[in-house]
């Protein structure tokens, strides 16, 4: 009798506690909005201005002395700055878009050929890097030209550097550039009044604030435009799939063979402003951070839905590990697992459209994502 006294008792209880937890309401449009302000976008634009300023830093001390030490130093610089600005596509809105950021800190495709004739032309500064040079001859695409440079030797660059005073300054002119300009878009999102910057009005906190709706909008929709662009403008362009011609120039990545890299980071930020990061935005490739993400929103509505969003993340990540640098060169001679890759994008695409833009009421419309260049 005493045990089945103590048995009903914790049913009652975990039946109470099940009830709680029922019982708790979904967040608000609100609170997600606000949720991925603090818990993704900020950390992520704080850690792209870091990154930056470490590859300035590399690339000045590369030219005050280059070796071969050196421009391995700077090519990782480089790649670690590369990796936080790929991730942080998915909230390329507001700052970053008003000041066309992409077109100084990155843009694709480079014109080497071009890149090497200002070069012959004498030394550069960043002020001319921003307010001359197209976008085509600058950024993290101009620094990978100048740092990897394909087909020649290690030791054949560090020599280019150490002779020629006008390629180290366009290298170090290009990273200045880069790096003022992920300065300035994080300095806008901050702000320095009372109202906290475009943060404050984009996560709903300033007087004069963005609607909740559309700035879940902006959220869902830069994620729609951005699978859109991997699997159709990038790796289905270049495969063909369309029925044309291959165009594989249309795959990301240059000298520094990243671009296996860089799609699979677009598609971790989009999956950071789904689930919501609460570690800084850096969660781990293959957790859930556990943050209150636009998954809070679609799970409320439609755990199965939910899930299946989760499921179409994860199997687009697994298609990109499957490709192989160089990207071009690897896909040439076997395509399918860009077929794989396109596909899985594709899905998510879907899934994406289908799914959360219904269920959510997400408005979808032109967007400066939808493009080629970046």
């Amino acid at each position: 009798m005493m045990r089945m006294r103590i048995w009903l008792a914790g049913a009652i209880l975990l039946a109470a506690a099940l009830a709680a937890c029922a019982s708790e309401p979904p967040p608000t449009r609100q609170e997600v909005v606000a949720g991925a302000v603090d818990g993704v976008i900020m950390p992520r634009y704080q850690d792209v201005a870091v990154k930056m300023n470490d590859l300035r830093a590399s690339l000045r001390a590369l030219c005050a002395a280059p070796s071969q030490d050196g421009l391995a130093a700077a090519r990782e610089a480089w790649r670690d700055a590369r990796a936080p600005w790929m991730r942080s596509q998915a909230m390329w809105f507001g700052p970053v878009m008003d000041r066309r950021s992409r077109s100084i800190v990155d843009w694709h495709p480079i014109e080497p050929d071009a890149i090497e004739e200002r070069i012959g032309r004498g030394a550069i500064t960043a002020t001319d890097v921003r307010e001359f040079l197209p976008s085509t001859q600058r950024g993290l695409g101009a620094v990978e030209h100048i740092l990897f440079q394909n087909g020649y030797p290690d030791a054949d660059v560090v020599a280019a550097l150490a002779g020629d005073a006008a390629r180290c300054a366009y290298l170090t002119a290009a990273g200045d550039a880069a790096a003022d300009e992920t300065d300035a878009v994080l300095a806008e999102w901050t702000g320095t009044g009372a109202d906290g910057g475009y943060a404050g009005f984009f996560g709903g906190r300033a007087a004069d604030s963005l609607i909740s709706k559309s700035a879940l909008d902006e959220l869902v929709r830069t994620s729609v435009f951005m699978s859109r662009s991997i699997a159709d403008m990038r790796l289905g362009k270049a495969l063909g799939v369309d029925g044309q011609t291959p165009d594989w120039a249309a795959l990301p990545g240059g000298a520094g063979n990243n671009g296996v890299a860089d799609i699979r980071n677009q598609l971790l930020g989009m999956r950071d402003i789904y689930l919501g990061a609460t570690d800084g935005g850096a969660a781990d490739d293959n957790a859930d951070s556990g943050g209150l993400g636009v998954s809070a929103l679609t799970r409320g509505l439609s755990p199965d839905a939910d899930d299946r969003m989760r499921a179409a993340f994860q199997a687009a990540l697994d298609a990109v590990d499957g490709l192989h640098e160089p990207l071009g060169e690897t896909l040439r001679a076997d395509p399918q697992p860009g077929l794989d890759a396109y596909a899985a994008v594709k899905e998510l695409q879907t899934r994406l459209n289908t799914e959360v833009v219904s269920l959510l009421g997400i408005t979808v419309g032109f967007a400066d994502t939808d493009g080629d260049g970046g």
